[in-house]
């Protein structure tokens, strides 16, 4: 992994072993308070405890190597049975920096291509490290320049065949660079400082950035602030001078410069573009754009949506683990990328240096506002218009037909799900009866619902199976995931004293309905729950049993 950057590193390299020791006891340096001054490589041939690390603690085990730059903070524990076997170094790095004639100048390094745990088959190295502890302080007189071609081959094999111990353990640390750059974009970012965070040589640190992220520190430090730059244009309330300062420019002009060989046009002309290759996060929200005549070129799915978009396994909600790649965001190039505020912490921390993030609130608003502020974003407002008069058309001739059959009856909305009972408002599965239907709820719902706008804030509310009492209704209609959760719903009608005497079970009026489709809150949903509805209420309303 590092063979080929040995030779071109070491190159010109001198050595000054402040310490070359092999004992039983901890060094000094480690007492977890100061940091180390020069770079340590310590070999324990045997020994039980743990080395902390930069606040990171590592388990020790017989044939552990270990190397840290200058400025770690190092505390090692060790068992005193059996008795430790120890070895280490501390030492300097000087590398050449110039050459003028005869003379010769180097520089002082603090950061080096491999740092932490290391995994290497341990003889060549026990085998240096221990003559150079035998050498002790004549490292640093008469035997000075052995030690400097011992300690040469130590570090050439170290890059020639080590690796991390833990492969997570390098990526941790270039992914610290690149949270570090999400939060400090509008600063002055040195590479140097990026290098020295993850303990890397810069020109190394540049190479194994860009093979995990695609791309290098400096470019994915350019597409973070020129994204949020086009992120800033579409919402259209900043002048281009506001916006340069925003994300770090001082000069405007330059800025604008910058954007145009990032964006492909000056920020004005961009302000015009509508985004053509997008990318949803967020099923709603995919629906949202093909009920527009926008195909994604890829996102999140629900089962019911026509095939023709490449799906992405994303999360659907803020505590679910991220498992898309990048390297299939990077791939699709898109121009926008479009989700939920819930998901939005991780589309900033896997894409906000791929493309613009526009996030569309999702509790907070409903389903006609997300369509509109969706159709804005990709210049469809006709469209969503057309679909807002259908459906509403749509909507009150069902209207009228379910107040011949329900009048001014009342209407619960039951959902069983992994073993928890909901009654639900007027979002989601309540939207096609509440709102579009114009349905009365219980009281108890009418009073949570007053409380917020129209489909925003209440969802749904938690109750205990006896709680059903509380929600007494002339229809009751009931929601399930699984065989399982109609099961549990059967066995309340039939062993519930409260859920047998409820006035819609008492007549027959309940009926079990697919939670998969109506849980989505989605256009092409709602006008499947209608038509649903339109055929379902009048063999309820005449029905004397439940179906």
């Amino acid at each position: 992994m590092f063979a080929a950057l040995s030779k071109s590193f070491l190159k010109g390299a001198l050595f000054e072993i402040e310490e070359a020791c092999a004992s039983p006891v901890p060094p000094d340096w480690a007492d977890g308070i100061r940091p180390v001054s020069h770079f340590i490589l310590l070999y324990v041939r045997k020994g039980e405890g743990e080395l902390q690390a930069a606040g990171v603690t590592t388990a020790l085990r017989d044939d552990s190597l270990f190397l840290y730059a200058p400025g770690t903070v190092l505390k090692l524990r060790l068992q005193a049975d059996p008795p430790p076997e120890m070895v280490w170094i501390a030492f300097d790095l000087f590398l050449l920096s110039g050459k003028n004639g005869d003379s010769r100048s180097f520089v002082r390094q603090t950061g080096f291509p491999l740092q932490g745990p290391l995994q290497l088959a341990p003889a060549r190295i026990r085998r240096l490290m221990l003559l150079l502890a035998a050498k002790g302080a004549q490292a640093r007189g008469r035997e000075r320049y052995a030690a400097q071609q011992h300690m040469h081959d130590l570090l050439a094999i170290l890059l020639e065949g080590a690796k991390p111990a833990a492969r997570n353990a390098l990526e941790a640390r270039l992914l610290q660079t690149a949270d570090y750059m999400r939060a400090s974009y509008r600063e002055t970012v040195r590479m140097e400082d990026l290098a020295g965070m993850a303990g890397l040589h810069p020109a190394y640190y540049s190479q194994v950035f860009k093979q995990l992220m695609g791309k290098t520190p400096v470019a994915y430090l350019t597409h973070l602030r020129m994204n949020k730059a086009k992120e800033l244009i579409m919402e259209g309330e900043m002048s281009v001078r506001e916006i340069a300062a925003d994300i770090g420019y001082a000069d405007e002009f330059y800025f604008s410069r910058r954007f145009k060989a990032t964006a492909g046009s000056p920020p004005k002309a961009f302000a015009r573009r509508k985004a053509e290759r997008i990318v949803s996060l967020s099923a709603p929200y995919t629906d949202h754009l093909y009920t527009l005549g926008v195909v994604p070129c890829a996102g999140q799915l629900h089962r019911h949506m026509p095939r023709g978009i490449a799906p992405l396994r994303l999360p659907e909600h803020a505590v679910d683990p991220w498992e898309a790649g990048r390297e299939d965001f990077l791939r699709l190039d898109p121009d926008l990328i479009l989700c939920k505020d819930n998901v939005l912490p991780k589309a900033r921390e896997h894409l906000g240096d791929i493309a613009p993030i526009a996030c569309i609130p999702w509790a907070s608003r409903d389903i006609y506002r997300h369509l509109q502020d969706i159709s804005a974003l990709v210049g469809r407002e006709p469209a969503a218009q057309a679909w807002h008069d259908a459906h509403d058309a749509a909507a009150q001739a069902a209207r009228r037909a379910a107040r011949e059959i329900i009048g001014s009856g009342t209407t619960a909305l039951c959902a069983a799900r992994r073993h928890e009972l909901r009654i639900y408002g007027s979002r989601n599965i309540g939207h096609a009866f509440y709102r579009s239907l114009e349905l009365a709820a219980p009281d108890r719902v009418q009073e949570q619902l007053r409380l917020h706008p129209p489909g925003t804030g209440h969802n749904w509310t938690s109750i205990t199976p006896d709680e059903i009492r509380r929600y007494e209704a002339d229809f009751l209609f009931l929601f399930t995931e699984t065989p399982q959760d109609r099961i549990e719903l059967e066995e309340h009608i039939a062993a519930n004293p409260f859920w047998a005497s409820h006035p819609a079970i008492r007549s027959g009026r309940f009926a079990f309905l697919d939670w998969g489709m109506w849980i989505l809150y989605a256009p092409s949903m709602i006008v499947r729950q209608l038509e649903e509805l339109a055929s379902l209420l009048p063999r309820l309303g005449s029905c004397k049993t439940h179906f």
